[in-house]
């Protein structure tokens, strides 16, 4: 199952949160060696804030093996601001109805292959991500991502992007920002590809947006 965690069942959750932020920390900062904050090894930036919402996939343990966070594009967010030039003259999107999705993660051990060759973990995040959009009548996600995960997002939903700026380098990481579509039907054909229960998220009903801002 995942969890949907935001401002309002975050004091529910801490364990998760913090569980989340320390995978983030060790896969990000350890790992890839990205030039991001660490504070007593938790990996958290200005984006973490209290109308955030995180995804967060437990294994049958209930130990955290992948996350996803999600901003609303009407206030400032991280392709819109830390990655603006990604979009060259293109102006980033500010639309209830369009969302950021950054700070993707999943624990390599937990990398076990679906029938589809997706990953567990992943057909999971993306299931519950596209569940999110539809309940919340998200009708499109934003995202920043490395042409290999371009790829791989591209291939898992079975879409391509309804938009995508062109690849540029970011320091020593080559990145582009691309815009993916949400519906009923799409959530369907996810949820049949990769078998999962419907609903996937738990306490889906539970967040008063306007009280999170």
């Amino acid at each position: 199952m995942i969890d949907l965690i935001t401002s309002q069942n975050a004091n529910q959750h801490s364990r998760l949160l913090s569980e989340m932020f320390r995978l983030r920390h060790r896969i990000f900062k350890e790992q890839l060696g990205w030039n991001v904050e660490g504070t007593n090894g938790e990996e958290r930036d200005q984006f973490d804030r209290p109308d955030t919402a995180y995804l967060i996939v437990s294994d049958e343990t209930n130990r955290v093996i992948g996350a996803w966070r999600l901003l609303p594009t009407t206030r400032p967010y991280m392709a819109s601001s830390v990655f603006r030039q990604l979009f060259g003259d293109t102006e980033p999107p500010s639309a209830a109805g369009i969302w950021e999705c950054s700070r993707f993660v999943v624990d390599p051990p937990e990398r076990h292959a679906s029938a589809t060759g997706i990953d567990l973990a992943t057909a999971s995040l993306l299931v519950g991500i596209t569940e999110f959009a539809v309940a919340y009548n998200v009708r499109e996600i934003i995202s920043v991502e490395t042409p290999a995960v371009a790829r791989l997002h591209a291939r898992a939903r079975g879409r391509r992007p309804v938009w995508r700026s062109s690849v540029q380098s970011l320091g020593d990481t080559r990145a582009l920002v691309a815009r993916y579509d949400i519906d009923g039907e799409l959530l369907a054909s996810l949820r049949e590809k990769y078998c999962t229960q419907a609903p996937i998220i738990r306490q889906m009903a539970l967040w008063d947006q306007a009280a999170a801002a």
